[in-house]
């Protein structure tokens, strides 16, 4: 069951939903999708495609763009299609919808499982009648994602680059050396309005940012300290996070955990097999070949 609301953020509006989870307890985890300017930003969840298309033509939203593959950002994209609203994506995106990506079990209670699509390339600037966004790579919460930028605005529309200052779960594939470098460059751009999907912080947004970043930092350099001392990554981990959540491992089996983000400091990225293959696949029409770090879309 699908919980939805509304918020007011002026010239921006948010649909924020939520999947009630075994239709008993409240959501998890809210999503937004944003509307600007006849632009949509991101498309909600997969089974909310009536919501996001009622949101969409509420906002004369002309076309739609994702800043990423994951579901609860990707989920409406077929709706939309549907109702003549195009989509579009960068290419990495392009790719993972193109060919379809595993959604572990605990990610389809709490968002629900997309189908495959094709969309349009995304290009590196996005104009509207009064807006300017700037397109950017920003790896590390995953391979493929970008965020949008409005510099006359003051607007970053940040997809998962942010979450929380103090971010303490990492999912099993996520890139830390990727996140830091992503946050060192995002905090370079002038914003004050920071368009989380699921925190956003239409003020202090860039003051937001970059108290995760020096947050990371500080978990970093307590992490390698504790790992030159011989400590295993069991210890480091209550030691510097705390103790993990038995409910939390149990129902993500691993999958988002404290543990992960100490991994992803000392050994690197543990990259999910069908996306890594996508990624390396022939591009089929649907993009370039993988590009690094923050920079324009291409």
């Amino acid at each position: 069951m699908i919980e939805q609301g509304r918020e007011d953020y002026g010239p921006v509006q948010a649909l924020v939903l939520g999947k009630r989870l075994f239709r008993v307890a409240a959501p998890y985890m809210w999503a937004r999708a944003f509307a600007v300017d006849g632009l949509l930003i991101d498309a909600g969840l997969p089974e909310a495609g009536s919501q996001v298309l009622a949101f969409a033509r509420e906002q004369r939203v002309e076309r739609a763009a994702l800043t990423h593959h994951h579901e609860d950002h990707s989920g409406g994209t077929l709706a939309l299609q549907a109702a003549q609203v195009p989509v579009a994506a960068a290419a990495k995106t392009r790719r993972l919808l193109a060919r379809g990506f595993s959604v572990p079990f605990y990610q389809r209670r709490v968002w629900g499982v997309p189908r495959r699509a094709e969309v349009e390339a995304l290009e590196p600037v996005i104009e509207t009648e009064r807006c300017r966004f700037e397109v950017l790579e920003a790896p590390g919460h995953c391979r493929d994602q970008v965020v949008l930028y409005e510099r006359a605005q003051g607007w970053l529309f940040s997809g998962d680059a942010f979450l929380a200052e103090r971010v303490k779960l990492f999912r099993s594939d996520e890139d830390f050396g990727a996140t830091l470098r992503s946050l060192e460059r995002l905090v370079e751009l002038d914003f004050e309005a920071l368009f989380c999907a699921h925190r956003p912080r239409p003020s202090g947004g860039r003051a937001a940012l970059r108290a995760k970043l020096e947050h990371l930092r500080q978990v970093e350099g307590r992490v390698r300290e504790l790992a030159e001392e011989g400590l295993g990554q069991r210890e480091i981990t209550r030691r510097v996070l705390g103790r993990e959540s038995a409910l939390l491992q149990l129902l993500t089996r691993g999958d988002l955990s404290k543990r992960n983000l100490i991994r992803a400091i000392l050994e690197g990225p543990r990259y999910r097999r069908d996306v890594s293959a996508a990624l390396a696949a022939p591009p089929d029409g649907s993009g370039g070949a993988p590009s690094q770090g923050l920079t324009r879309q291409a």
